[in-house]
């Protein structure tokens, strides 16, 4: 779907076709993906990829176009719908920028751009006001999406001190499946978001050096907080481990002096059954009796004992 807007005097309205300088496409129709291509002579890798969780962020320069100097800048955003799978929480957007055209691509479910103008169109002046403003909020949202993370992980924290269940396990493998995507999306997005910091022309006719400062001060806190949170992954996955190492120990033990109960009744039978020299109270009516009474009381006192041991240490 493409929407039109009309971008002057810090105002942001609608517009039509026929008067606008700001372009928004959202959705995958093939039939608009060509016509954006051929209107504007786009490479036709631009959109490759362009809905897909996998996406590379970049920053280059587009040649060859029908546009001034466009330059193609690519970001992934994370959508705050939780309940979705990582992979449809990652939402590529895309703005290719000149001096008199801003074009951005972004998937159907995204709001940013709807977000976007509603916080920010009274600071929006120029085309580098929205990517910026668009930097901002997107670092925003992965902050967002860690912070809610982080209760996934003190709870998991919890219960690998208490259980070994498989729901458990579960979870922790879905935590960390989405802290993979995070890592890496990240990393990869970090290194385009610091190439475009570092251009001066960007710099120069954005004017804004707070705006610059808190995108760099939100960029280096997601990255410490993905990377404080994987790593405490991996201690709870750990820690899940070893939980389970003990639990089996104490089974160990607890089957051991099972078979100990069993034991020491069946070796007083076995001693008193052996052949050599006659068999003791062969000659006594009772003596069967006895020898059954002594396996079984040993046994009883044996149990007693074993019961009596802690096992957790």
């Amino acid at each position: 779907m493409f929407q039109y807007y009309k971008m002057e005097d810090r105002k942001i309205r609608k517009s039509s076709e026929e008067d606008y300088n700001w372009l928004v496409v959202s959705g995958t129709d093939p039939e608009e993906q060509r016509h954006l291509l051929d209107k504007y002579q786009l490479p036709e890798d631009i959109f490759i990829g362009a809905n897909e969780p996998e996406e590379v962020s970049r920053l280059e320069y587009l040649r060859n176009t029908k546009l001034n100097h466009p330059i193609l800048y690519t970001l992934i955003d994370l959508s705050e719908v939780t309940e979705d799978r990582i992979e449809d929480r990652l939402e590529p957007v895309t703005f290719i920028y000149t001096k008199d055209l801003l074009i951005t691509y972004v998937s159907h479910q995204s709001t940013l751009i709807k977000r976007l103008i509603e916080k920010h169109e009274q600071d929006i002046q120029r085309y580098e006001d929205i990517v910026a403003y668009s930097t901002l909020m997107i670092y925003t949202h992965y902050i967002k999406g860690l912070q809610e993370m982080k209760k996934q992980i003190d709870a998991l924290d919890e219960a690998a001190r208490k259980t070994t269940e498989n729901n458990e396990l579960f979870n922790l493998a879905d935590t960390e499946r989405d802290m993979v995507y995070l890592d890496h999306t990240l990393r990869d997005q970090n290194h385009t978001v610091d190439r475009l910091m570092d251009r001066k022309e960007f710099l120069d006719r954005l004017d804004n050096e707070a705006l610059v400062y808190d995108i760099k001060l939100r960029q280096k806190f997601a990255m410490k907080m993905v990377t404080i949170y994987r790593d405490l992954l991996e201690t709870i996955g750990g820690l899940f481990s070893d939980m389970m190492d003990n639990n089996l120990n104490h089974l160990m033990k607890y089957l051991d002096s099972a078979a100990l109960v069993v034991a020491v009744p069946s070796l007083i039978a076995g001693l008193w059954g052996i052949n050599t020299g006659g068999l003791p109270g062969k000659d006594n009516a009772i003596g069967t009796i006895i020898v059954f009474g002594l396996a079984i009381l040993v046994g009883i006192l044996t149990a007693v004992y074993l019961s009596r041991k802690d096992f957790s240490k």
